[in-house]
């Protein structure tokens, strides 16, 4: 095993698979797009490099697949989409990881026992189709018809953008029935490890992740002419409802996370009444009853309202706290105290397409650390001496699921 090879080629593939994703001066591969299409070619090409079959599902999926001597898939990979204005290492240091990682083991030992697939997902960040998860739901055959109605914001469904980006023929996949184990690494998008001092992190949990958005609406009027008391502002109600929540969830020693990440206000000018604000909100925790008691929350917004005044919300999409498989929890960790790594345990604030895959299959993930915790902007990085544990668990568990 010639880890430092195989961490050179995955630090110059960052750097070539983000050059396919500079779209009007900022880094970002939404999916469907031209961009999406360049960067799933170069991880196709890479692929069959290392000697996998490639193949897309209906929705956009990219596998790359090696066929084992027994039924049974191990699968492992990462998402190829990011946010808007994103950085090089979400979603792409897995993926180029699995990808480096299984290429390696089939050099080295040949045909695996299991088959083993590497899977970019198509959009699990939900930047421009808001539920999220679409490669992964498909996946697991919980992508419905309906879903294929969601429109991005240029109005354009789902089921278009994949229909024009030549995937979509009018069936949607099947649920999968043959993983039997589901292995992803990514950056850990905080600061725990890199102040723990910790270089490979076992994923235990994965929070749950409501979102949705919250229409309020009130009266317009002339600010001059319309006194305080004859006044239905739909912007105070909006501020109350942000207070509200946000002190609540400060209130709950961090096991719960409530974020408002864009609020619009109509008509938005400076002496016109606000008649409606629109927030998005985003609930997560590794406690399903606090996701519940937030949205109990907003039903007991709508009571009591004063005159002229509503207040409507709606749920994009719920996905469910995931545990991870602990019989891979601990594998990996008697293969990390036995390779002499600085190993910790760790839940995930963030959502991962392993808390959707966990649904049908065992599921496993490994975090690296991300420099000063930043992620999601193009500041964000990973160095390859901070990847290089990582790595090597991710290839090792995988020889001892696979092959």
């Amino acid at each position: 095993m010639d880890v430092n090879k195989e961490i050179n080629w995955i630090t110059e593939a960052i750097e070539s698979y983000a050059e396919t994703s500079i779209r009007r001066g900022e880094y970002w591969r939404a999916p469907y797009t031209p961009e999406d299409k360049a960067a799933a070619e170069l991880l196709q090409k890479w692929m069959e490099e290392r000697g996998m079959t490639t193949y897309f599902d209906s929705v956009g999926n990219l596998f790359g697949r090696i066929e084992g001597k027994e039924p049974g898939v191990i699968m492992t990979g990462s998402h190829r989409d990011t946010v808007r204005h994103g950085g090089k290492y979400s979603g792409a240091l897995g993926m180029l990881c699995s990808i480096e990682a299984v290429g390696a083991l089939y050099e080295e030992l040949g045909q695996p026992q299991k088959t083993v697939e590497v899977v970019a997902t198509v959009e699990e960040e939900g930047f421009r189709f808001f539920s999220s998860f679409i490669g992964s739901r498909a996946i697991i055959g919980k992508l419905t018809e309906d879903d294929l109605k969601e429109t991005d914001d240029n109005g354009m469904t789902l089921e278009e953008a994949i229909t024009e980006a030549g995937y979509y023929h009018g069936e949607l996949p099947k649920a999968r029935t043959d993983i039997e184990h589901f292995l992803e690494l990514d950056t850990e998008q905080g600061a725990i490890m890199e102040r723990s001092g910790k270089n490979v992190g076992l994923v235990q949990s994965i929070v749950g992740l409501k979102i949705g958005k919250i229409t309020i609406r009130g009266e317009r009027g002339h600010a001059g002419t319309y006194p305080m008391s004859m006044r239905a502002d739909a912007v105070p109600l909006a501020a109350k409802v942000i207070v509200d929540l946000t002190r609540w969830a400060r209130n709950r020693n961090d096991r719960v996370a409530c974020t408002f990440g864009n609020v619009e206000v109509s008509p938005g000018k400076t002496n016109i009444i606000a008649d409606e604000v629109v927030i998005t909100f985003d609930i997560r925790s590794t406690n399903e009853s606090l996701i519940n008691e937030a949205e109990s929350m907003l039903k007991e917004f709508q009571r009591g309202l004063g005159r002229g005044l509503s207040l409507e919300y709606e749920v994009a999409a719920y996905d469910k706290p995931a545990d991870m498989d602990m019989d891979g929890v601990f594998a990996m960790r008697d293969i990390a105290a036995e390779e002499g790594m600085k190993y910790m345990r760790i839940n995930s604030g963030a959502a991962h397409d392993s808390q959707i895959i966990a649904q049908i299959a065992p599921s496993n993930m490994i975090f690296v650390p991300s420099h000063d915790g930043i992620a999601l902007t193009p500041m964000e990085y990973t160095s390859p001496e901070s990847t290089v544990e990582g790595y090597t668990l991710l290839k090792k568990y995988l020889q001892k699921l696979a092959w």
